[in-house]
């Protein structure tokens, strides 16, 4: 074949894979920070509850229906300085432990059906990743479309993840030394909503 009778085929075969990795990227959400929260609630000396929260997210879902979401821990915001250091220093060890990962799969056949202004629950199972541990998290998530190219994920019912699972208990305690407390809870939950953007 003659390289002038080639190049159109070379041509048309580039516009062919670069529609197809157009129609890829499109496939996939991306996570809005702006319009997201990921919190937990702490009780202390038996009664007083606190809620915190983490500042950076980074999350996607893709053509596949893979959920990822990655946690920024030194971002944690407790709302009092010298909480926020003691939390990433003892409780999350930020330096040997930066980020927590949350990985799971959603019915990607449900969720495109999802029409603007409806809801669907999605019975699911997510892989945590947290402190060099990994435990399976049970639980429904409402997905809700907001418009053709926004969804919002919520979790149906309150999240409880216990700390000693995560080797988080010996941290826990010297919290509870450094502020003195009678008591800190290790059953702690946790509650978010992420928005989806679907990018081109």
């Amino acid at each position: 074949m003659s390289l002038i009778k080639l190049i159109p085929l070379l041509t048309i075969f580039l516009f062919i894979t670069a529609a197809a990795q157009s129609q890829n990227a499109q496939a996939e959400w991306t996570l809005n920070m702006e319009n997201s929260n990921l919190s937990y609630g702490s009780i202390k000396k038996n009664s007083i509850g606190e809620s915190n929260h983490f500042q950076h997210l980074e999350g996607r879902i893709t053509e596949q229906g893979e959920i990822t979401l990655m946690i920024d821990l030194s971002s944690v915001e407790t709302w009092v300085d010298i909480r926020n250091s003691r939390m990433k220093e003892f409780l999350f060890q930020t330096i040997d432990f930066p980020v927590a990962t949350l990985r799971g799969q959603v019915d990607m056949e449900k969720f495109n059906h999802l029409k603007v202004g409806q809801q669907h629950s999605f019975d699911m199972s997510f892989d945590f990743d947290l402190h060099g541990q990994t435990q399976t998290i049970d639980t429904e998530l409402v997905i809700l479309r907001l418009s053709e190219k926004t969804v919002t994920v919520l979790q149906n019912g309150i999240i409880f993840l216990d700390v000693e699972k995560f080797n988080l208990l010996s941290g826990l305690k010297k919290l509870q030394e450094l502020a003195k407390l009678t008591s800190i809870s290790s059953s702690v939950p946790i509650v978010f909503h992420l928005t989806f953007d679907h990018m081109p």
